[in-house]
């Protein structure tokens, strides 16, 4: 599929099934009382698509003003009354998500999704390092914000702390956190497969200061990050049998290739093939819930 070869639309790709996963294939089968029903659930998922393609829309207006001379968005101001709209009622329908857990003050983190976009989108984008780190948080969003509502308040409690819900929690997170690390990553790797681009268009990265080939040695230096957190939770997780020999062979394998092919890579073909070799491992880490599941059942 050709569309699959676009990274942003791999990445929405990737965090649709992975939240999917999160909730039908893990928590679903192996907790009874989790936060949303499934209506609610769906307002979520809904709420989070509004906010985010409301981003899309403020990112075209930018690009418009920024370069007046191209036709990307025909009416600015009908496209702001749109992204106003979509943000309104992302935040309305989060409102209505949150309130099925009797804690409406949640509909606060898609409001401040809402604003860190703009912040992002208008001013962040431009500054090193920190616009990788913020875009890789917003693609993240929904997979911590979905532990929040659905998983947490099963915990929150006055009955005594069951270690199954406990042990989900914690391995829910530690997945997350290192999905969030190989997004920051991919993120500094796109930097470098465009840096010609970017040099075109006078846009500053670490790529376009530093060259590609200082670059992929110290993105692999960061890459060691995920893997030494990989590495941790397989020594802390040893009775997850099935799943630790899942991640010897489908993670920590192909990952040492990657690292291997980075430390090399000089030209854009280079970090394209390693950047979908990225891809790869990280679709194998999110399908590892699936793997999760069948450990803990």
């Amino acid at each position: 599929m050709n569309v699959l070869k676009k990274d942003q639309a791999q990445m929405m790709l990737q965090v649709i099934v992975a939240v999917l996963f999160f909730r039908f294939v893990l928590f679903e089968s192996l907790i009874d009382d989790l936060g949303l029903s499934m209506l609610h659930y769906f307002a979520f998922l809904i709420a989070i698509g509004f906010i985010l393609y409301g981003g899309i829309l403020l990112y075209k207006i930018v690009l418009q003003e920024e370069f007046p001379d191209k036709t990307i968005e025909k009416s600015v101001e009908k496209a702001y009354y749109k992204y106003l709209g979509f943000n309104g009622v992302g935040i309305g329908i989060s409102f209505f998500a949150a309130s099925d857990i009797d804690r409406t003050y949640y509909f606060g983190f898609f409001l401040g999704l809402a604003a860190i976009l703009y912040l992002y989108i208008t001013q962040w984008r431009k500054i090193l390092v920190f616009d990788n780190i913020v875009y890789s948080l917003i693609i993240s969003f929904p997979f911590f914000i979905l532990i929040v509502m659905d998983l947490m308040p099963s915990l929150q409690t006055n009955e005594a702390l069951d270690p199954v819900k406990d042990q989900l929690l914690n391995i829910s997170l530690q997945i997350c956190m290192v999905l969030w690390l190989l997004y920051f990553i991919k993120t500094i790797l796109v930097d470098l497969k465009f840096m010609e681009l970017d040099i075109k268009h006078s846009r500053k990265s670490l790529a376009t200061i530093h060259g590609r080939e200082k670059g992929a040695k110290r993105t692999t230096v960061l890459s060691l990050i995920p893997l030494v957190l990989i590495v941790l939770f397989c020594v802390i997780h040893l009775n997850l049998n099935i799943l630790i020999g899942y991640i010897g062979a489908l993670v920590v394998l192909p990952y040492l290739f990657y690292l291997s092919k980075l430390w090399n890579a000089k030209t854009t073909e280079d970090f394209n093939r390693i950047n979908n070799i990225l891809n790869i491992i990280i679709w194998l880490t999110i399908f590892s819930i699936v793997v999760l599941f069948f450990n803990l059942k």
